[in-house]
């Protein structure tokens, strides 16, 4: 892992970063990793962004890693639920960090449950996404009752589900940084929200 700890900015999504998002998106290995894998194109891509800019219950953000923007993290009010957020993320560059998609954990644990103060935070993960399972499990999520099963390449999966409890989050956090490199955890005092 990298000696040196990078400076992490999450900011709204802006119309000027539009087409590096889509580029991102659109990569064969984040793709795979969707719920839905087809190719999006630039006018799907257009009417997304418009829909997301009149839409108060989601919000997306471009993670900038040392003024450079490095992939996306995104909240959405969890339907039916008004105090808990679902969120995703992906890095969008080969070249990020090493412990980039340990920030976006951190990140979105602390948008969620200390800047929004939300009671607690939703993930969804397709079962052969193992890393992201795996990091879940690090940061000690709550595993609720698996979603629905789908076929992908002949071969049955199904959706993970978590939560985490912003009391569970206040209890936790101490000991989940301790755990983490100490670049981790510095860059972790070095992550902004631009709201």
């Amino acid at each position: 892992m990298a000696s040196y700890s990078p400076k992490s900015r999450f900011s709204l999504l802006s119309h000027n970063e539009l087409e590096t998002v889509l580029n991102w998106r659109n990569k064969p290995h984040i793709r795979q990793n969707m719920h839905h894998q087809e190719t999006i194109t630039w006018t799907q891509h257009s009417q997304w962004y418009e829909a997301l800019t009149n839409d108060d219950s989601r919000l997306f953000f471009v993670f900038y890693q040392n003024d450079r923007p490095i992939g996306v993290l995104n909240f959405s009010q969890y339907p039916s639920v008004p105090d808990t957020f679902e969120w995703g993320c992906y890095i969008g560059e080969d070249n990020a960090w090493p412990g980039s998609g340990l920030l976006l954990e951190i990140a979105a644990l602390q948008f969620a449950l200390e800047i929004e103060s939300a009671n607690a935070l939703y993930a969804e993960v397709l079962s052969f996404n193992k890393s992201v399972i795996k990091l879940h499990t690090l940061f000690q999520y709550m595993p609720l009752e698996d979603g629905p099963s789908f076929v992908r390449d002949e071969e049955e999966h199904c959706v993970k589900r978590f939560k985490y409890k912003r009391e569970q989050w206040q209890h936790n956090k101490a000991i989940v940084l301790n755990r983490l490199p100490k670049q981790i955890c510095a860059a972790a005092r070095n992550i902004e929200f631009e709201v």
